[in-house]
């Protein structure tokens, strides 16, 4: 049963990574296109008409090219839009070939004008998710069914032009053709194995990740719930298991480079469940911050509203500002006020908070106390060029 579960979240995750790099190869198989579009207009000979037209879709192919890398493709867009593309792929050489001066038929000697047109994309449509990858006899007809009208599609075309009156050297020029059709789809199939790779090193990451974060987790909930059972009280329990939670979220969020300033907030406030009230809170919007800054503000962060919760009453005022590459984060609470001297006093909370922002170029201070309760204020440079 695991394995059959394995599978099908390898299969999911194999479709949403091939869904991912399609973008590109539509965009280099559609450049491909253009290219020899352009080419054939060059090498070949056309009607008075036909090198203007050719030149027309290759340009055309070139800016749906761009469309398709700034935004999505026929590929990404479902399978009708695929449909669409595949029939403009056969359309297309049965419009040029009406184009040809008679006699010619391109750079393929006896074969098919602008053959390549249709052999790059079915590398990429031998890449394609057909069915999401969860039907594997389907995706092979339809594939095999690409394959034959490939194949079968230049000689159709020379068939057309010479009336069915066919040389050898044509037939033997249609069956290179052929050869060629199918080397272009084993190039997809290599693309392919290349994503079921990548996917497997994925999720084998993944797990690892998952182990390495979350894996004693499953532990602590049946601890608490243990605990519960014999009688004790289930705030502290629920309470014991935040904390668990919190530390491991703080694991996975601190992994990247780039933190998100929303992420640090949410899961700080997570930490305090029902015993924080938050009055107000900042607007971050996509914010990230650096590494070393989010582990800091984080920690502050953390510190401030835990000082809230046991001495200012639970309920908090939170504001983030950025003022000139300069992180402002300001906690207001409800409680009896804090002294000057307390705020100061060695192995304090905030003396400790302080001792961490000030070699980053911060500070903390204390912006208002008295009855109405405390408002800190720490202020960090988003970078550390200050």
């Amino acid at each position: 049963m695991r394995e059959s579960s394995e599978a099908g979240h390898n299969t999911v995750l194999r479709a949403r990574t091939t869904y991912k790099l399609i973008r590109p190869f539509e965009a280099m198989a559609l450049l491909l296109q253009a290219t020899n579009l352009a080419t054939s207009a060059i090498n070949d000979r056309y009607r008075p008409a036909g090198v203007p037209i050719l030149l027309a879709l290759a340009a055309g192919h070139l800016v749906l090219a761009a469309v398709v890398v700034r935004h999505r493709g026929p590929l990404t867009r479902g399978h009708a839009w695929t449909g669409v593309w595949i029939a403009e792929m056969f359309v297309m050489q049965l419009v040029v070939a009406t184009l040809l001066l008679p006699g010619d038929f391109a750079g393929y000697g006896y074969g098919v004008q602008v053959g390549n047109f249709s052999l790059i994309p079915l590398a990429v449509l031998a890449f394609y998710p057909w069915g999401g990858f969860r039907n594997r006899r389907r995706r092979w007809v339809i594939e095999a069914g690409l394959i034959a009208a490939i194949i079968i599609h230049p000689l159709l075309i020379v068939g057309i032009m010479n009336a069915w009156q066919l040389t050898g050297a044509q037939v033997k020029s249609v069956g290179q053709y052929a050869v060629w059709a199918v080397v272009w789809y084993l190039v997809g199939k290599g693309l392919a194995k290349l994503c079921r790779i990548a996917v497997a090193v994925q999720s084998e990451a993944l797990v690892h990740s998952y182990e390495a974060a979350l894996g004693d987790l499953h532990t602590h909930v049946e601890i608490a719930v243990r605990s519960i059972a014999a009688g004790e009280n289930a705030d502290d329990a629920a309470q014991k298991l935040r904390d668990v939670v919190y530390t491991r979220r703080r694991q996975l969020l601190l992994e990247d480079p780039q933190v998100g300033a929303v992420d640090i907030f949410k899961n700080a406030i997570r930490l305090f469940g029902e015993r924080l009230t938050l009055l107000s809170s900042p607007r971050l919007g996509g914010l990230t911050l650096p590494n070393d800054r989010a582990m800091v503000l984080e920690r502050g962060l953390v510190d401030l509203l835990k000082n809230a919760v046991d001495h200012g009453g639970g309920a908090v005022r939170l504001g983030f500002d950025l003022k000139d590459e300069l992180m402002v984060l300001t906690v207001s609470d409800t409680g009896p006020g804090l002294t000057a001297d307390d705020f100061a006093a060695p192995g304090s909370t905030m003396h400790r908070i302080s001792g961490e922002v000030r070699p980053l170029g911060g500070s903390l201070v204390l912006a208002n106390s008295g009855d109405a309760g405390t408002t800190v204020q720490l202020t960090l440079p988003l970078r550390g060029d200050r």
